[in-house]
């Protein structure tokens, strides 16, 4: 008789060698008077009493009217088709232990027969020759290139040598000279900063020229509103006295000369020239790192501020600006005079 009861969880004892326990009948979990089917994956409901005669499958392994299954680890015929096997199952090995199926691919059979196993013909070579190199040789002579013109530590000039008869661009051992416009840009800019200097110095001299100036032109104002003519204009020693013009011009050219003399002696440079990125040297002495004499620095500070003294002097000063434009190693007066060039910094 075929009962039917509730599925149990588990799964039946595992052969060794497989993951799952094949489809068959087992000893019901839940009671040990019956067999109840394994399909493989999971119990089913198919339950029947121990001791029941045998019948033929159904399909797919499933009893016929409560009969028995398929024997514990067989697989229903049919049931995958040919060659075809139960997720899980494989079907058992067709070769004896130890023996294994024969290899598809054959043998590097030897045509010649040549060779024996484990023989490998002679070197055609005899001992310390070996066979012509297939690549020709090299076309190129040695030593092809010529040898450098400069010995042992000697090194080409950092800059191109000077042309005869042009202006030169480098000092006499290859340093680049600076170019006018670098030179003019320096020049600004110093004269920005000792400006801004001496007017910190002098603020009550301009503070009392200013004072003067806003009287004026206050006078002016109200003389326009009551429709007045204007006042004349007043002198320009009621303005600045001679005292305070003598003091902003001391107080200039001091700062001038302390300025270039303090950087050109520590620095070689003084700050506009630093931020152009130039530097003073002794005349052809461009790879030159030491500090400047005390006497080319004087003598170079005072031929470039002095002048500024005195208004019909600036002509000077202007004269001096200008002339590295077509001097042949492109210095100016003050550079003739102290025997200096102004050359690029490396």
């Amino acid at each position: 008789m075929r009962l039917v009861t509730d599925i149990p969880v588990g799964s039946p004892p595992v052969p060794p060698g497989r993951h799952a326990a094949p489809g068959g009948w087992y000893p019901d979990p839940l009671d040990s008077r019956l067999e109840r089917y394994w399909d493989g994956w999971q119990w089913s409901r198919n339950t029947r009493e121990s001791d029941a005669p045998a019948a033929s499958p159904g399909p797919h392994g499933q009893p016929v009217n409560g009969g028995p299954g398929p024997a514990p680890g067989s697989f229903p015929p049919g049931s995958y088709g040919a060659g075809q096997d139960p997720q899980g199952h494989y079907p058992p090995n067709q070769y004896p232990q130890g023996q294994y199926p024969p290899n598809p691919y054959p043998q590097n059979p030897d045509p010649q027969g040549q060779y024996p196993q484990g023989q490998y013909p002679s070197n055609p070579y005899p001992q310390g020759q070996y066979p012509p190199n297939p690549y020709p040789q090299n076309p190129y002579p040695q030593n092809a290139y010529p040898q450098s013109p400069y010995g042992a530590g000697q090194y080409p000039p950092a800059y191109p040598a000077n042309v005869p008869g042009r202006q030169a661009v480098a000092t006499a051992d290859g340093v680049r000279l600076a170019g006018w416009w670098w030179r003019a840009l320096a020049v600004v800019l110093d004269g920005i900063f000792t400006s801004l200097i001496a007017a910190a110095l002098t603020f009550p001299v301009y503070a009392r020229l200013f004072a003067a100036m806003a009287d004026v032109l206050r006078e002016s104002m109200r003389a326009a509103q009551a429709g007045q003519p204007a006042p004349p204009l007043p002198a320009s020693t009621a303005l600045i006295s001679t005292t305070d013009q003598l003091t902003l011009t001391l107080v200039s050219l001091a700062v001038g000369l302390a300025y270039h003399v303090i950087f050109l002696r520590l620095k070689g440079a003084t700050p506009g020239k630093l931020i152009c990125g130039l530097r003073v040297v002794p005349v052809d002495q461009g790879r030159f790192t030491g500090q400047l004499a005390w006497g080319s620095v004087l003598i170079r500070a005072a031929i470039w501020v002095l002048p500024g003294a005195v208004a019909y002097l600036l002509i000077v000063k202007i004269f001096d600006s200008l002339f590295p434009l077509w001097h042949p190693k492109r210095q100016a007066l003050h550079d003739l005079a102290a025997r200096t060039q102004v050359v690029r910094r490396g």
